[in-house]
């Protein structure tokens, strides 16, 4: 058994998909993520920290794929004739697994079940069960403008909803926003159509430390934004203006799904909004519980029929 003081490799990789790099995820979640990791990475000291492994090892009892019967097995699940793919916790890019595990679910794995259920004769729609406050930048847009290109409005085979059951924000949100149709309670939690970066310098910390790095660089920008230094003017600009265009990027996915004006997505400055806020800004249809959505997806099919 790997006792605790034993490095977990898998930190770094984890540091470095958080850190530095644009996010669209809400930022209590961030929050939670930062003090979960932050002992362990020597950004600070907690209290409390969240003990659990990330490994593939210990992954690898949960996800089960290459045990199944694969004449017989379906990447989604199927309720009648509706394919019903969740979209739950933290999204993350090339995850590896079709399942949530661990609290995460990857881009690769909600694609792979969507193209499944494209090509799927005995599907006639696709459902979005979505409960996410989002995740990272990378991966996202894609398989966004993929879903985007196949839905009925698009000229897609068949109808794709979501349901926001019970949050939708950031990342998560671009999942419903370029769907058919998009519902949720009335304690639905979504919008916050933004992105951020957080930074950490580490300066303070290697001088507390007793640690002082040199930096031998080739090129004047190379390797400006370690946090091994404080950020200068130009890398601070940098950071800007890659957060910014991810939010343009974005609010034009949302705009085009939505039936909405550019301006009328920016003008939200990443606000979250809940229940009848949700409807007036345009972000969802409707509220209704999750059994009213589905019996109104039934008719929309019966009347298709």
């Amino acid at each position: 058994m790997k006792g605790r003081s034993e490095p977990n490799r898998q930190l770094p990789m984890l540091a470095q998909r958080i850190f530095n790099t644009p996010l669209m995820i809400h930022e209590h979640k961030a929050e939670i993520i930062v003090a979960a990791l932050q002992h362990r990475l020597g950004v600070g000291n907690f209290d409390r920290i969240d003990s659990t492994a990330l490994g593939a090892t210990d992954m690898l009892s949960l996800s089960g794929d290459a045990r199944r019967d694969r004449d017989n097995w379906k990447p989604f699940a199927q309720d009648d004739d509706i394919a019903v793919i969740p979209v739950s916790g933290t999204l993350v890019h090339k995850f590896g697994w079709l399942d949530p595990v661990s609290g995460m679910t990857g881009y690769d794995g909600i694609i792979r079940k969507f193209r499944a259920a494209l090509m799927d004769s005995t599907i006639r729609a696709i459902w979005f069960d979505i409960d996410s406050p989002g995740g990272e930048v990378a991966g996202c847009f894609a398989m966004c403008e993929e879903i985007a290109k196949s839905t009925l409005s698009e000229g897609g085979p068949k109808p794709v909803w979501a349901y926001i059951n019970e949050q939708a924000t950031s990342a998560a949100y671009a999942v419903a926003s370029v769907c058919d149709r998009v519902y949720g309670p009335r304690t639905m939690i979504t919008g916050s159509i933004g992105a951020y970066i957080m930074y950490i310098d580490f300066s303070r910390a290697l001088d507390k430390n007793g640690m002082t790095p040199e930096i031998i660089r080739s090129g004047k920008r190379k390797g400006r934004m370690t946090g091994t230094e404080p950020l200068d003017d130009p890398a601070l600009a940098k950071l800007q203006a890659m957060v910014d265009e991810t939010r343009d990027i974005f609010a034009n996915m949302v705009a085009m799904g939505r039936g909405l004006s550019v301006d009328t997505v920016l003008n939200t400055e990443a606000e979250i909004y809940s229940g009848a806020d949700a409807v007036k800004t345009g972000l969802v249809d409707d509220i209704m519980s999750e059994t009213e959505a589905w019996e109104l997806l039934q008719l929309e099919l019966g009347r298709r029929a």
